[in-house]
């Protein structure tokens, strides 16, 4: 399976799996703290939402069945509308369309201008940020969220044939990376500032501190790398420092890069300690990992006054240059539509 087809299956995977499990709990409607979106009934509805916010900006038609978060719906009622969304993503993936193509968009009262790319990883990262704080809430009240991770969606993953990969796939998970990669130094730079004592701030129902968490998501990270180059499993980095840790990341994002430019076969075997995995479930799983990790940091931050970074896919495309608001509002986008 190609990670780009993988990431949109386990996406919408990811959701309906956790819409089930929480659907008709009492800790749903429980009010939430500051340090997250809003309770878990809000959360599931703004993911839905959004979502196909995204896929209209790709392919130019909200789905039939929108959900308004003016109008918000049961978790039970959200369950189609969330699959329908999948069947639109895997039909605008088989499109011939080229990623880096700038078009324009509106998503509120200004245009803008955006590349295709754009909407496509933000519609993986936002969801799995927001699945991330849903996890969040419920370790809260003590229930413990089921595996979403890309290890479990592997063992559960579609048997049907995805096809021929199209040709841009490739420049697309390239900047699944580059966000990905992104992300994380910005998160790391602006935790380089911290003193030990803060490093050391955790949230509830987060990975750990903040200083532990940024180890072990750029610890997981290499040995996802070490893995799918052949060089089998790294042990913990205990760089101590996010300094230190940018060191490692600059290797990595080299890493990473060469071997996706390298045409890897995604369906090779890589083995692990609990047994061998197709190397597009570790590709897949250091994009969802990062997106999680990141999104405890976020929350640890926000839980103890410290406000911060704006990592999002939206933060990225305006430090690449390719987000941009025109003065003079540009032509209608002329979208393929899905």
């Amino acid at each position: 399976m190609h990670p780009v087809i993988a990431l949109f299956y386990r996406n919408a995977w990811a959701t309906d799996r956790l819409l089930g499990f929480c659907a008709g709990r009492p800790e749903t409607a429980v009010p939430a703290e500051n340090d997250v979106y809003g309770n878990i009934d809000a959360l599931f509805n703004h993911i839905v939402s959004s979502e196909a916010g995204y896929l209209r900006l790709v392919t130019g038609k909200f789905p039939k069945d929108r959900v308004l978060l003016s109008e918000p719906r049961r978790l039970s009622d959200l369950r189609e509308p969330a699959e329908s969304l999948l069947e639109r993503w895997l039909e605008t993936l088989q499109t011939e369309r080229d990623p880096e193509t700038v078009l324009p968009f509106q998503r509120g009262d200004d245009p803008e201008l955006m590349p295709d790319w754009l909407p496509l990883v933000q519609a993986v990262h936002h969801g799995d940020d927001h699945r991330t704080q849903v996890a969040s809430l419920l370790s809260r009240h003590g229930v413990e969220a089921p595996d979403l991770d890309g290890w479990s969606f592997g063992e559960t993953a579609p048997q049907a044939a995805d096809g021929k990969p199209r040709e841009w796939w490739a420049p697309l998970l390239r900047r699944f990376f580059g966000y990905h990669l992104w992300a994380t130094e910005r998160l790391l730079e602006h935790c380089r500032a911290l003193s030990p004592a803060q490093l050391a701030l955790t949230a509830p129902g987060t990975y750990g501190s903040i200083g532990d968490t940024l180890d072990h998501l750029m610890s997981s990270d290499r040995s996802y790398l070490s893995g799918v180059t052949g060089h089998g499993r790294t042990p913990p980095l205990d760089a101590g420092r996010p300094g230190s840790l940018l060191e490692h990341l600059a290797r990595q994002r080299d890493g990473w890069m060469a071997y996706l430019d390298s045409r890897p076969d995604f369906d090779a075997m890589v083995p692990r300690s609990d047994g061998s995995h197709p190397a597009w479930v570790l590709v897949l799983q250091a994009i969802h990992h990062g997106n999680d990790h990141r999104t405890h940091a976020g929350t640890a931050l926000l839980r103890n006054g410290l406000v911060p970074e704006e990592i999002d896919v939206w933060g990225y495309g305006t430090a690449e240059g390719r987000l941009q608001f025109p003065k003079e509002p540009p032509p209608p986008a002329p979208w393929k539509a899905a």
